[in-house]
């Protein structure tokens, strides 16, 4: 699964093609797209370009408690974002938002990624590769363990860095900050 809006530099292109090429190795394989943007034709597009309409499905935008309700059922969420000038350095919320709800996610080694997390809570993939996706795609549909594992991991660091646990920091911080002036 992935929500969100449907722009270029969210390499959601990568992900069909990547589906493409793993759609014999696993039948059962649904990839779902929530969201709307400018590439949402596009994406169609190539979506009946690669004859992948039985297994891709657009929806629509859902609101926030609805969209977290599909999450939390999902078996993995895909952020295939392109490591560029844009996506490379901003932080995708998807990436905990998943974890919060104990989903393990397959996610694009960009900059920004990379730093907040490693491979005891993602599954990385060498950005806008998609037969790199595809194996990790292939990898969790395979191996419940290794899924088990990165949810429980990405649960435990969600938890670790919410609001709940690090809210004082915060107000400590301006609190400090206005002292100061």
């Amino acid at each position: 699964m992935y929500p969100g809006t449907l722009n270029w530099h969210q390499g959601l292109d990568i992900a069909i093609r990547a589906v493409a090429k793993i759609r014999n190795s696993i039948p059962e394989l649904r990839f779902f797209i929530f969201g709307d943007g400018p590439s949402r034709i596009e994406l169609m597009e190539l979506v009946r370009h690669l004859g992948l309409e039985d297994i891709v499905v657009f929806r629509s935008p859902l609101p926030l408690r609805e969209i977290a309700e599909e999450m939390a059922h999902t078996d993995v969420g895909i952020i295939p974002k392109r490591n560029d000038s844009f996506g490379g350095d901003a932080f995708s919320t998807k990436t905990l938002e998943f974890m919060s709800l104990g989903v393990p996610v397959i996610l694009s080694k960009t900059r920004i990624d990379s730093h907040y997390f490693d491979d005891s809570m993602v599954k990385f993939f060498e950005p806008e590769n998609e037969d790199d996706l595809a194996d990790a795609i292939l990898l969790l549909a395979k191996d419940k363990a290794t899924r088990d594992r990165l949810a429980e991991n990405g649960l435990r660091y969600a938890r670790a860095n919410s609001w709940d646990e690090n809210k004082q920091i915060y107000f400590n911080l301006v609190s400090s900050l206005t002292m100061l002036s």
